[in-house]
């Protein structure tokens, strides 16, 4: 399994842009510092991974839960892992939603990182996780020990998908660099997966309901095989960020707690909302697996995966989750 990567390469030149300029700067043009307080809500700009994790937040400002927490919240679509972190060292983003694995990796080489609040989670059952291990249709392979040197497809190298791949991996009696993973955004994964450039592919919803409905078959559970309710994705904001402005990370978790509690309260009028939010038929929102989200970070998913990837090799030493994770 390949452990480096452009985005890893990205990662490793931000850090050198940090240790030279000392970091980003929240005054820059369009940062998320201004409003709040009398002079009006406080404007943040966050990308998350497009699917279920930017639908999430889309529902949040739609809801009026992060204007209520004094937010005006500007939200864009990203291909997911470390490819918004970039782009949150240079002042582009106030928040990245990105994955655990690739903010663990970033923090370890030294970029100035705080996780503010958690992303997606999975579901405590199995069966509607929003993840899948997927394979064309008519397939012989049934399970991902028969994938041995084969290429496997993920949103991002370098990410969640390191992780729970390399432990299936392990559980099915091989390494956890027994297959070749192939970056393919998620939106061109099925594609791939049906034409034969890849064997099989790790897809979240929606993605994956449309690639059932087109015939690929699901051979695994990626994110609730290691644990069933795995927090996956998390939000963060530069340490600098974080410092400076503290009303802005106390209302943006605000809101992010809000939306969580009201899909938690009623998943049924998400699901509704998909479609909007998604630009989903009706149709294929009435089947799409609902994630999960909490709110607050899960320490016990943070401590699994860190400890996965110093063994796997994505870090050389554990960072310590206490100075990461903002309450």
């Amino acid at each position: 399994m390949k452990i480096w990567s452009r985005t890893g390469a990205a990662l490793a030149a931000v850090a050198l842009l940090v240790s030279g300029c000392g970091g980003s700067d929240s005054d820059s043009d369009g940062g998320g510092s201004g409003g709040g307080g009398d002079g009006g809500p406080i404007t943040l700009r966050v990308a998350d991974t497009n699917g279920a994790p930017l639908y999430f937040l889309k529902y949040g400002i739609e809801q009026g839960f992060f204007e209520d927490a004094g937010v005006e919240l500007e939200a864009t679509a990203s291909s997911g892992g470390a490819t918004v972190i970039p782009q949150l060292v240079s002042g582009d983003l106030d928040i990245a939603g990105s994955n655990v694995v690739s903010v663990l990796i970033a923090r370890s080489q030294g970029l100035p990182l705080k996780m503010v609040a958690a992303g997606t989670s999975t579901s405590e059952d199995p069966e509607q996780d929003f993840s899948a291990l997927m394979v064309p249709a008519g397939s012989p392979i049934t399970d991902i020990g028969q994938l041995e040197g084969q290429k496997v497809a993920v949103n991002t190298l370098r990410n969640i998908n390191d992780i729970v791949l390399g432990h299936m991996l392990e559980d099915a009696g091989l390494s956890f660099d027994s297959v070749e993973l192939v970056e393919i955004p998620f939106p061109d994964m099925a594609a791939a997966i049906e034409s034969g450039d890849v064997a099989a592919g790790v897809l979240i919803e929606p993605f994956i309901t449309v690639a059932e409905q087109q015939g690929l078959t699901i051979i695994g559970r990626p994110y609730s095989d290691l644990k069933p309710g795995l927090q996956i994705g998390t939000y963060v904001m530069t340490e600098q960020f974080v410092n400076e402005n503290p009303d802005a990370v106390s209302a943006f978790q605000e809101g992010v707690q809000a939306t969580a509690d009201a899909i938690a309260d009623d998943p049924d009028a998400f699901r509704a909302a998909l479609p909007q939010l998604g630009d989903i038929s009706p149709e294929l929102a009435d089947q799409v697996r609902i994630n999960l989200w909490k709110g607050e970070t899960d320490q016990e998913s943070l401590e699994l995966i860190q400890g996965l990837m110093t063994t796997y090799g994505l870090i050389d030493e554990e960072v310590d989750l206490d100075e990461l994770v903002v309450g």
